[in-house]
């Protein structure tokens, strides 16, 4: 009779998430960019990840794309053999449509991050993709987390690190040894400008970089020269010096990490990061 009445509540949730045997995390290291997989049988992955001069971010991929937004509430339970720890929320997130349903910033990827390195269980609750009647939920495993967890580490800790989070990014880039502005340069400074004479609401942050060619104190004088061409062009239309923030970084960040003409034409640039106030 219990089994009975018992049924129709676990009819109406679909439960994803990898069995302890299998489960592992996977990481993807390159000077440009490291990342932290979970596979979820069925459902899709998990990821965290840090691109240089980027800040950590966590996000789902499903192999079914949603095809409308919703709400998705995020629990922390304990495993089986943690059954001492108590469930914590960790808050409300936006569903999109697409692959990649949801996209977590780095305080909320950071919570979840501690959680699995603790031995935690991470739930992404939410209504099914189809007619909502269902709970779907998805479980990340911290089985082998923490045996990733240093090779994730020693790749970050290499990257290019930024204080702030970016709204946006772009480039320009320069001839060899030159800190003039070409034209389709001069094109993509007076967009950047026109959109701050339109809405004055962010900052502008500099990145001076050269090729690695040359002495290094050669090409940090040239990432200087380049980054303070770049803000003397916005200035000159319209954008107030108190809204630029410039940095140099010489050969050390570049772009490609090769020895040839079409890295070095990648490495000599300016980044231009749009960042809130």
């Amino acid at each position: 009779m219990f089994s009975l009445f018992s049924l129709p509540v676990f009819a109406n949730l679909q439960q994803f998430q990898s069995n302890w045997e299998e489960s592992k995390w996977v990481v993807d290291a390159t000077p440009k960019h490291c990342s932290l997989t979970h596979r979820i049988p069925r459902f899709g992955r998990v990821r965290f990840e840090q691109h240089s001069g980027q800040r950590l971010k966590f996000s789902l991929f499903a192999d079914q794309p949603p095809v409308r937004e919703q709400q998705a509430q995020i629990q922390s339970e304990a495993p089986p053999w943690k059954h001492q720890e108590v469930q914590r929320d960790l808050g409300s997130f936006r569903l999109k449509e697409g692959k990649t349903p949801l996209s977590i910033p780095r305080d909320q990827a950071l919570r979840l991050y501690y959680e699995l390195e603790q031995g935690m269980q991470p739930t992404i609750e939410f209504d099914d993709w189809g007619d909502g009647r269902d709970k779907v939920r998805v479980t990340l495993m911290p089985v082998r987390f923490r045996e990733a967890l240093p090779k994730f580490l020693e790749c970050t800790a290499g990257l290019h690190y930024l204080d702030f989070e970016p709204r946006a990014e772009k480039r320009v880039f320069f001839s060899t040894n030159s800190a003039s502005l070409s034209r389709k340069a001069r094109r993509i400074l007076e967009d950047i400008a026109r959109d701050y004479r339109k809405k004055p609401d962010f900052r502008i942050v500099l990145g001076g970089h050269a090729d690695e060619r040359g002495d290094p104190d050669f090409n940090m004088a040239l990432s200087h020269k380049r980054a303070g061409m770049v803000a003397r062009y916005l200035r000159s239309r319209g954008v107030p010096a108190k809204s630029i923030e410039s940095r140099y970084f010489g050969e050390s960040q570049p772009e490609v990490e090769q020895s040839n003409d079409r890295a070095w034409a990648k490495n000599r640039r300016v980044t231009v990061w749009i960042a809130n106030r």
